[in-house]
């Protein structure tokens, strides 16, 4: 996989693995000719950039918060609407919405300046948002967030297009470690702020508070970015007769298909064993439709070629494959570590909303701190191929060591658990996203669309975790109680979990608390 920013095409192979045109060299290292520059008019440095790089940064740190501000306050939320079956749906919609709708803004990129993309998902984000905060019940609050995903993926993909079109390939470690970096500390900030404003005000200050810091960033791009044309477009063709043209020629069916793929399959994941049984027609139906039209999505776009949602010159490059599986499963279990070690925390352990963000900074930390170190190392050394490597070991060996995890486990062993997973997850999550950048260096018309692709195996792994992780969970949790508390009142802790210590006889409270580890 080419990795330096000599790196040569990504038709042609190579086994470079470093960033910097003076990094240092072995017997595989030779230089490719020089990549098409960038029009010098558009790259942004010193102060113009700090302040753009910040504006942009705040809508992605309200992004991230709402992906890990939950991760402590739903089971609140779950319990006030005594919808606990239904509490995966409100994080995996917005994820699923994501997932979708990064490759259909991956298109849009190629038509439209990124700045007009980024502005305009940041405006459907906060629409989202203000469904969220007033909403009445679990279907209302399901809708708001699929609203706000959908205005998710464009702020994502269009602010990783930005950063290609204003700033140079070999400042780019950087900038990625600082956008890992503001995910990160969102990721640390969101699980205590959601367990603070659920305990001492609502949770619906966990959406509310996405209007004020969206209305600032989009003030800072509408004045510090320019329009620029997307990357590779051509120059003659940039009418509004032309523009509409593309429009009209944008690939919709492959939109829906992967939607209806992607969705099929997430149901499948939510019903089994959740709401039905695995056995239920509806959940085969789910899965059987799911392959059908992946099989009819993937068909479709090989026909379209360089004019599909997902152009098949991508694919000619062999290191594509194993970058869409890093950004996958790095995601995967990033999330469910996200969103069940709190419900460990609070179920298990009797934390409240509070403690429980508090006890999931060691995890958090772990990530942000690698990935910040992870960035400035590659932006210095030049390699970030040994990070790729590292980084499943570490978190294999951290997923096994959380797994053997249950109620009397000691407060130091949970600590250094969460940090090796953390650490294995921080070491991929930006790198992977940064190897695209290289990958596609010289092809500046599809990098849109390939970041988009890697953005949604990102996302499709999030959403597919946690759509896996919440059938399994209710599943053993039905099981356990129906095998060791046949008298328990299961619905009410299948409801809430954390109604454990109140709801359940004492005889009942410490197995299923160790139950749900």
């Amino acid at each position: 996989m080419p990795s330096q920013v000599d790196a040569p095409s990504p038709h042609h192979s190579s086994s470079e693995h470093t960033l910097g045109a003076d990094a240092p060299s072995g017997p595989r290292d030779e230089k490719a000719p020089p990549p098409p520059t960038l029009e010098p008019s558009t790259i942004l440095t010193g102060g113009k950039l700090a302040v753009l790089f910040t504006c942009m940064m705040l809508s992605m740190f309200c992004v991230a918060l709402d992906q890990t501000i939950l991760a402590t306050a739903l089971p609140r939320i779950a319990s006030d609407f005594e919808a606990f079956s239904l509490q995966g749906w409100v994080s995996t919609s917005f994820i699923l919405t994501q997932s979708v709708f990064l490759l259909f803004y991956g298109q849009l990129l190629r038509i439209f300046p990124a700045k007009w993309v980024l502005v305009s998902a940041i405006a459907i984000f906060e629409l989202g948002s203000l469904v969220c905060g007033l909403a009445d019940n679990v279907g209302q609050l399901i809708a708001g967030r699929t609203v706000s995903g959908v205005g998710a993926a464009g702020i994502f993909v269009a602010m990783i297009q930005i950063i290609s079109q204003v700033t140079r390939l070999e400042d780019r470690p950087r900038l990625f470690g600082l956008f890992g970096a503001v995910f990160g500390v969102s990721s640390v900030v969101g699980p205590l702020m959601g367990g603070a404003l659920t305990d001492h005000v609502t949770w619906r200050w966990c959406f509310w508070i996405n209007l004020p810091l969206g209305g600032i960033s989009v003030l800072g791009v509408l004045f510090m970015l320019k329009a620029s044309p997307p990357l590779g477009s051509d120059p003659t063709k940039r009418s509004f007769r032309d523009i509409m043209e593309q429009v009209r020629h944008l690939d919709f069916v492959g939109a829906t298909l992967v939607s209806g793929a992607v969705t099929a399959l997430v149901l499948a994941l939510q019903w089994g064993g959740n709401t039905k049984p695995w056995g239920d027609k509806a959940v085969i139906i789910c899965f059987v439709l799911a392959a059908v039209l992946t099989g009819v999505f993937i068909a479709w776009e090989i026909y379209l070629d360089e004019t599909a949602m997902v152009p098949t010159s991508i694919f000619k490059s062999r290191s594509i494959y194993a970058i869409l599986a890093f950004c996958f499963l790095t995601r995967f279990s990033y999330l469910i570590f996200s969103y069940y070690i709190p419900i460990f925390y609070q179920a298990a352990r009797g934390s409240t909303a509070t403690k429980s963000g508090i006890d999931l900074i060691p995890f958090m930390l772990g990530t942000v701190i690698t990935i910040m170190s992870a960035g400035q190392i590659v932006s210095r050394w030049g390699y970030y191929w040994p990070f790729l490597v590292g980084s499943p070991i570490l978190l294999a060996i951290g997923s096994g060591l959380l797994y053997t995890l249950n109620a009397t486990t000691s407060a130091a062993k949970l600590i250094g658990f969460q940090i090796l997973a953390g650490v294995g997850i921080g070491m991929a999550l930006q790198n992977s996203l940064l190897s695209v950048q290289v990958e596609f260096r010289d092809t500046p018309r599809i990098l849109g669309q390939a970041t988009s692709m890697a953005s949604f195996a990102q996302f499709l792994g999030g959403a597919l975790g946690l759509g896996v992780a919440e059938p399994i969970f209710a599943s053993q949790l039905t099981k356990n109680l129906l095998k060791y508390a046949p008298n328990a009142p299961a619905a009410i802790v299948k409801e809430s979990p954390t109604t454990i210590r109140s709801a359940l006889p004492a005889r009942y409270d410490c197995w299923c608390r160790a139950q749900l580890h």
